[in-house]
């Protein structure tokens, strides 16, 4: 059975192409627009473990440090979406190692998520940072309870929107089910333009095709798709690091189980998701029962980008969790 690249911001692996179901035709409409926010914006490239990291930081106030999905993926998708926040928080993004404007390491050996918790921790002492507000979004979230689990003091607060699949069985089960959602003529194509040689070249408007057809499933409204990628350019370089990132990182899912240990985490924890996320229910629900005193917010009409879907009801979620005074 054939086995292609696929890249998605939930995470990444090969998968196997088979006769998909038609696409769910239920979609929802996202009426929330948020006012345009300017904000103060700075970047550095800094050397954190060996590897010169890119980090962007907008607005100004207590840090939050966010993490992007991939894995392979860039910073850039999130930017847009955490303006709203950062009219009272500072929120510090980074391309993780090998990602977007960060470096790739000359020993591919270190493309490895224990690497990648060290150099989170490695950030945090850069940024002269005693305690970490610390935000994953889906392959991000696998980072942060991993880093969780390690580093439990250096964090004050912990929030994982959309997280990954805990185990390696709710893995294939979200592959299932976005499949189930993947239409045939979506499938098609997206064979179609992996096998082009424009593709092959990592030309940017096959490859971001790609990402565009394989990642639409991960929406409500998968007309949207195009909207929530607009901030992401892939040149040559950075399309092929996704793809040996990715391909580096897939190993992480053959065996993983994120789940056992989470009893380590005793800082205040927030999980946010959709109701229409392709990761099972029943993994989320075991991350948040095994982290104690961890609250569960799960947001309607949404998928795996509730901040992107429904970008009110998230601010709100999130402002209540990070100051309980917040009022709507």
């Amino acid at each position: 059975m054939k086995k292609v690249f696929f890249s998605l911001l939930l995470f990444s692996s090969f998968f196997a192409l088979t006769n998909c179901g038609n696409s769910n035709n239920d979609e929802v409409k996202n009426e929330e627009v948020e006012e345009e926010v300017k904000v103060a914006t700075s970047q550095e490239t800094v050397e954190i473990n060996g590897v010169k990291h890119f980090i962007e930081k907008i607005g100004e106030g207590e840090p939050l440090v966010v993490l992007h999905g991939g894995p392979g993926l860039f910073h850039d998708y999130l930017v847009p979406h955490f303006k709203s926040l950062s009219k009272k928080y500072q929120i510090i993004f980074y391309d993780q190692r090998g990602c977007g404007k960060t470096e790739f390491p000359q020993d591919t050996a270190s493309i490895n998520i224990d690497t990648y918790v060290e150099d989170l921790e490695a950030i945090r002492n850069h940024l002269e940072l005693e305690k970490l507000n610390l935000v994953g979004h889906s392959w991000g979230s696998l980072v942060a309870l991993n880093y969780a689990k390690k580093y439990a003091s250096n964090l004050k607060r912990l929030v994982l929107i959309s997280p990954a699949p805990g185990n390696s069985d709710y893995f294939d089960q979200t592959f299932s089910n976005m499949q189930q959602k993947r239409s045939d003529e979506d499938t098609k194509e997206l064979v179609q333009t992996m096998m082009s040689a424009e593709f092959e070249k990592r030309e940017e408007t096959a490859f971001k095709k790609a990402i565009l057809l394989g990642d639409k499933v991960n929406l409500v409204d998968q007309t949207k798709i195009a909207e929530l990628y607009e901030p992401m350019n892939f040149d040559a370089n950075s399309a092929n690091n996704l793809m040996l990132v990715n391909s580096l990182l897939e190993r992480t899912y053959f065996n993983i189980d994120v789940i056992n240990g989470l009893d380590a985490i005793n800082c205040p924890t927030l999980i946010v998701l959709g109701d229409l996320d392709n990761v099972p229910f029943a993994s989320t629900q075991a991350i948040h029962e095994n982290i104690q005193g961890s609250k569960l917010e799960v947001i309607k009409k949404s998928c795996h980008y509730p901040f992107f879907e429904t970008p009110k009801e998230f601010n709100s979620v999130m402002k209540n969790f990070l100051d309980p005074e917040y009022e709507q």
